[in-house]
């Protein structure tokens, strides 16, 4: 296996630097390159207009109706993008998602490195970067890019609290109490997104944690009341003076209808319990094939002295899975707050492997994922060219270069794979 311990990945800003750079470029050139789409962009783009227009910062409107769908914090967003770039397009309306997505990458990188180190920080923040359902609501009008942001700022906060409340050093001490606080925030900002599913996943993620390793102090320092208070005040700051404006209807709708309802009926989107069993696999490709080996490295003997950050990783994939896979109504979006775990865990399992810390835990975990991803690779190129060139022969020069693209690109990952460079195959991939 190779040792690829350069310079560059122990810079944390070039690391930053880097993530940011290819953010840019995968994310933010992006945003103008085709008209919104119909649906929830057009939409959305449309109520962000009029609150621009009617000048109604508090009840939201479509085409001069009452929306009671979603709080209003995305639609802000995108009416201060506006104001920022000039008017309503493509690219001021999917600006938020970007910036956002951007952050979340960027907040990952900084809670890989909180919990192992900057290398594997780096490597999970490209890998949920790259992830593909990631990518593609970052680039998109869409609120849960947005929402992801904050439930992974939010579980940041509490990871830090965490981690530094467990220090006896008294110049710690009001790090923890700024970080606890800063988790009662990131719920609120979240609820304003999205409802209450944005307190309710990482109060769950938070809970859940201490709970498994019967932390029973922890739960009485997490300072529930007063955080709760602050909370509530980031979230009633809209939604009082929007029930006053609204009135029990409004109440209703927002709170029951739109959230209970949803969940508990699935009036909307209904699929049966194994929906994401089925889709979270593709959405998170190509870096699903090596999720199962992350999972199994993480209760290794090779990591043996980070059981419980493996733990907080496993928590916080598992319950928002669990979560959605109860609601009657699925979505494969609703599945994004995971994805930061899920690119934690996959960066460990490759960083390790590619500086050699790895002593006990068989390869296979990984070499044997990459030669599916190859054959799957292999399979695509050679089946691209053969479909198109059968059933749509007009096309077939079209598809050749992609063919080739795809099939040397399988036979260079067989010759990686087959020398162990790690490294060269993550970025390869990547």
């Amino acid at each position: 296996m190779e040792h690829e311990d350069s310079k560059f990945y122990q810079r944390k800003w070039t690391q930053v630097l880097l993530l940011l750079g290819f953010c840019f470029v995968f994310y933010f050139l992006a945003l103008d390159q085709s008209e919104l789409r119909k649906g929830d962009e057009i939409r959305y783009a449309r109520i962000a207009q009029e609150i621009v227009t009617g000048g109604d910062w508090v009840s939201l409107h479509l085409h001069g109706q009452p929306y009671m769908d979603k709080p209003p914090l995305f639609f802000w967003l995108i009416a201060f993008s506006s104001y920022l770039w000039g008017g309503f397009a493509s690219f001021s309306a999917r600006f938020p998602s970007a910036f956002l997505g951007t952050f979340a990458v960027l907040i990952t990188f900084f809670m890989g490195k909180s919990l192992y180190d900057s290398k594997t920080g780096f490597l999970s923040g490209l890998i949920l970067a790259t992830s593909f359902l990631f990518a593609r609501y970052s680039t998109r009008a869409n609120i849960d890019a947005t929402l992801t942001f904050f439930t992974t700022a939010s579980l940041f906060s509490f990871l830090q609290w965490y981690r530094c409340s467990k220090q006896e050093s008294e110049g710690q001490m009001g790090i923890w109490r700024l970080s606890i606080y800063g988790f009662y925030v990131g719920m609120g900002l979240a609820t304003l997104t999205k409802g209450p599913v944005g307190f309710l996943l990482p109060l769950l993620v938070g809970l859940v944690y201490l709970l498994i390793q019967k932390d029973w102090k922890g739960i009485k320092r997490m300072r529930i009341f007063s955080g709760m208070l602050l909370f509530l005040a980031v979230v009633l700051s809209w939604y009082l003076p929007a029930v006053i404006k609204g009135g029990q209807a409004y109440l209703n709708e927002t709170l029951f209808h739109q959230s209970i309802d949803y969940y508990s009926k699935g009036w909307d989107h209904p699929k049966p319990i194994y929906f994401y069993l089925c889709n979270f696999p593709v959405d998170f490709l190509p870096w699903t094939l090596f999720l199962p080996g992350a999972m199994a490295y993480g209760y290794s003997k090779d990591c043996y002295g980070k059981r419980k950050e493996f733990l907080f990783l496993l928590t916080w994939f598992v319950v928002p899975f669990l979560f959605f896979s109860f609601s009657a109504g699925k979505r494969d979006l609703y599945l994004l707050p995971l994805y930061p775990a899920a690119s934690l865990m996959v960066g460990k399992l490759f960083g390790d492997f590619i500086f050699n810390r790895i002593e006990r835990f068989r390869r296979e975990w990984i070499s044997l994922p990459l030669y599916v991803l190859m054959g799957l690779i292999l399979i695509a190129g050679l089946t691209i060219f053969w479909l198109l060139s059968k059933e749509f022969p007009f096309y077939s020069p079209y598809s050749l270069p992609i063919a080739c693209f795809l099939v040397g690109g399988g036979v260079v990952l067989f010759f990686l794979c087959h020398f162990r460079r790690y490294g060269t195959i993550f970025f390869f991939l990547f």
